[in-house]
């Protein structure tokens, strides 16, 4: 693996921000035009697996769906220089800037970096609904990316943009603490089962659940404790202290980087399992006696739902072409760190842990490792204000059940109102990412195909590009109430 070598001066010790500027760079949060609505299908468990009994379908395949997101607060293209559109040139070239030729610039300031990215595309999958049992169920396949980082000082991330040459920061003793970064790619095959739990005159409650079965593609992690140095020039580096933690499963030969490696795209194994609830209040009485087939089902209106959710609870272990290194209390005095370049990636972590340890492999603690999906808890309210207006609530709060060895999801909370018909339905999120950051968006649905996005200013251009985000799906569903062909005697007996 040919790693840049005035990026890898520093991150070569602290291997968390390698992982870092690979994200950022491959440029790759939430849905809510494909998981909120009436006639979201499927897709509405992706934040409740409660959510398919009161869907508008008694019936739905999936057969493509795509979401690719990322945001990051250090690195950025400036607005002028970058259009999406120009991804659709076969001649578009991105710009660079400075002495290393980046393709991005870095912002100042003395503020944390952090970074979150989640690709997803959703493969066939289907679901059915008999609402004379209560019961849905549902069977999921896609293959999933997600990755994020915090706590990333300042100087760590300009060391990494300008290299050992950033004067500005040299003679200084730094002292970090907390940073971590980790990431997943995987597949995953869940089987959701969706039961009403009480149905009364007005109210009715419903829980789910998604069993899912993993295979780990490639993983990741690092936490560093504590980093104390000072960059004394261009090429040396005094480390007085590194408590650190990393481990990584890639699907490459380590010794000649050849892809895949010898043990193949799957690395690692694991199970993880959503959870949901959903309470639905209607203005007129449930109705109590039930059609024979599952098509002439009604699909009747509400006044709101509430839904409550855990999502993503389970972990990925990674046996395969893995390698755990533990950095405990080590220090070293790194002179010309400028003379060299690795090629490959035990070049690297065995120079490493001689410089650390004396030993090229003393810093191997562990053959296998641990990563933890995003797991994250999330709250949703839809309110009916009219025969085809909607207003939609929901926020996700990051539950990482593994610690730092986990894949942190960025907190997020929106408001979204809608308008919604069988056949036509457009969506407006104003959201809050992490608490903080506003972004508008805008996604429609043109019977079973939707597109959209949250960060509508991507494509206007209304600030610099530091981050992607849309999303789009194909399906073909069943409403209820409409059957292909009725088996009744009567007209009444037609819906």
């Amino acid at each position: 693996m040919l790693v840049n070598r005035n990026i890898y001066l520093l991150f070569s010790i602290l291997s968390i921000f390698i992982c870092l500027l690979d994200i950022i760079e491959v440029n790759a949060q939430e849905t809510p035009g494909l998981s909120v609505g009436n006639y979201t299908g499927i897709h509405a468990l992706q934040s409740n697996p409660s959510a398919a009994i009161y869907s508008a379908y008694w019936l739905d395949f999936n057969i493509i769906g795509l979401e690719v997101f990322a945001c990051n607060n250090g690195f950025y293209i400036p607005r002028s220089d970058f259009n999406v559109t120009d991804l659709l040139r076969r001649d578009y070239v991105f710009p660079t800037y400075g002495k290393y030729n980046r393709s991005f610039l870095t912002k100042g300031g003395t503020f944390m970096r952090n970074f979150f990215t989640q690709n997803r595309v959703l493969l066939p999958s289907a679901m059915v609904v008999d609402i004379t049992r209560g019961l849905s169920v549902g069977l999921l396949l896609q293959s999933r990316e997600a990755a994020s980082g915090d706590c990333i000082p300042y100087d760590i991330a300009n060391f990494g943009y300008y290299g050992l040459e950033h004067k500005a920061q040299h003679n200084i003793e730094y002292n970090d603490y907390n940073i971590y970064t980790a990431g997943l790619v995987w597949t995953e095959l869940g089987v959701n089962i969706g039961r009403t739990l009480k149905r009364e005159r007005f109210d009715l409650w419903a829980a789910g659940i998604t069993l899912k079965y993993l295979w780990g593609h490639s993983g990741y992690f690092a936490r560093i404790d504590n980093v104390r140095y000072v960059v004394l020039n261009d090429s040396t580096m005094d480390i007085r202290n590194l408590d650190a933690k990393a481990g990584f499963s890639l699907a490459i030969d380590y010794s000649n980087n050849d892809f895949p490696g010898p043990e193949g795209y799957t690395l690692g194994h694991g199970f993880s399992f959503d959870l949901g609830i959903t309470f639905i209040k209607t203005n007129r009485e449930l109705r109590r006696l039930f059609p024979g087939r599952l098509c002439e089902a009604r699909f009747e209106p509400y006044v709101f739902r509430l839904g409550l959710s855990l999502l993503d609870i389970g972990s990925i272990r990674f046996s395969r072409n893995a390698q755990k290194h533990v950095f405990d209390g080590v220090s070293h005095f790194w002179e010309h760190a400028r003379d060299f370049t690795y090629t490959t990636v035990d070049e690297a972590v065995n120079d490493i842990s001689n410089r650390f340890y004396g030993n090229p492999t003393a810093s191997l603690n562990d053959t296998s490792f641990t990563v933890g999906l995003p797991t994250a808890f999330s709250i949703q309210f839809d309110y009916h204000l009219n025969e085809k207006y909607y207003v939609h609530a929901m926020a996700i709060q990051a539950f990482p059940i593994l610690g730092e060895e986990a894949v942190k999801r960025a907190n997020v909370i929106y408001v979204m109102p809608r308008y919604e018909t069988p056949a036509f339905e457009i969506g407006i999120p104003l959201s809050l990412y992490r608490y903080r950051i506003p972004r508008l968006g805008f996604w429609f649905r043109i019977y079973s195909f939707t597109l959209g996005t949250d960060n509508l200013g991507m494509f206007l251009r209304t600030g610099d590009f530091n981050n992607a985000d849309i999303y789009l799906s194909l399906r073909i569903p069943l409403r209820k109430g409409k059957c292909l062909k009725s088996k009744g005697k009567l007209p009444c007996e037609s819906f």
